[in-house]
């Protein structure tokens, strides 16, 4: 592949894909600024980052083999792009596993929301598994649509912003780390350089995303406000407790009830035995 066709396809992927997530942003502030729309802005770009990482592990892996002398050197960044990608996915698919199920089974309205959108959440559970911080597009009600607005409870915005901050480090800083490596070390020298643009681009996104994503992180845990928790989320141990207590308080008011009563009768009667004498 040629220079100039290697620096249409960067500029083509790069440029496109990023003004369409742009435009993305703009047209969701347009509609309604109150929404939080760097939310969408920052799934899109994750996800097509997520898109050409899995285009980036397949050519890894298949590009040429037979041209390339699998030494011990050589195998340095397929045997460590296959344990970071292996150790992320894990990571993140039990952690999303987790937390969607937790909701599923404690939040009325977040279960028959994934009742209608089955589709789509399963297809961000599937993006998380890149990046943990695109479950937040669930409850971003972007452009005011329904799909958009899952209602995740206060517990699980929390969690999904502890589990983020820990995936730094877990997945974003050994996934760039890998990606500089072989971009600036593997590619230029090795047999499959044929494709360098799909490295430039991978490597581009996935640093683009981790330094938005890192100061965004420190955003959330700091400044972002939350709001309240739209659905009530009990166990049944709480339950249990929210039961024992408003019988009880029931039980209060009966008896102070009676009580009330028992008054007023023993009243009438002195009232009575007063006039009588």
């Amino acid at each position: 592949m040629s220079n100039l066709t290697e620096g249409i396809l960067i500029a083509f992927f790069l440029g496109g894909g990023l003004l369409l997530i742009l435009s993305t942003y703009i047209f969701g502030v347009y509609r309604n600024k109150s929404h939080n729309n760097f939310i969408m802005f920052n799934t899109l770009l994750m996800s097509y980052d997520w898109i050409f990482y899995i285009i980036f592990n397949i050519w890894i892996f298949t590009a040429d083999l037979g041209h390339v002398d699998l030494d011990y050197m050589n195998s340095i960044p397929f045997l460590t792009i296959l344990l970071t990608t292996c150790l992320m996915v894990f990571f993140h698919s039990i952690l999303t596993f987790i937390i969607l199920l937790r909701e599923i089974n404690n939040n009325e309205q977040f279960r028959a929301w994934f009742q209608e959108h089955k589709v789509f959440c399963l297809f961000i559970a599937f993006c998380s598994l890149s990046n943990f911080n695109v479950l937040h597009v669930l409850n971003c009600k972007f452009n005011s649509m329904d799909i958009f607005d899952a209602k995740l409870s206060f517990t699980v915005e929390k969690k999904i912003i502890h589990a983020s901050a820990v995936s730094i480090i877990v997945g974003d800083v050994p996934r760039v780390s890998n990606l500089l490596i072989i971009h600036f070390l593997y590619a230029p020298a090795s047999a499959f350089n044929h494709l360098y643009a799909i490295s430039i681009i991978c490597t581009f996104l996935s640093g683009l995303v981790f330094i938005i994503g890192f100061f965004y992180r420190i955003y959330e845990s700091l400044i972002r406000d939350y709001e309240k928790p739209t659905a009530q989320e009990f166990t049944a141990q709480e339950l249990t407790a929210q039961e024992l207590i408003a019988q009880e308080l029931t039980a209060q008011k009966l008896t102070a009830q009676e009580l009330t009563a028992q008054e007023l009768i023993v009243s009438k009667k002195s009232k009575k035995q007063f006039s009588e004498a």
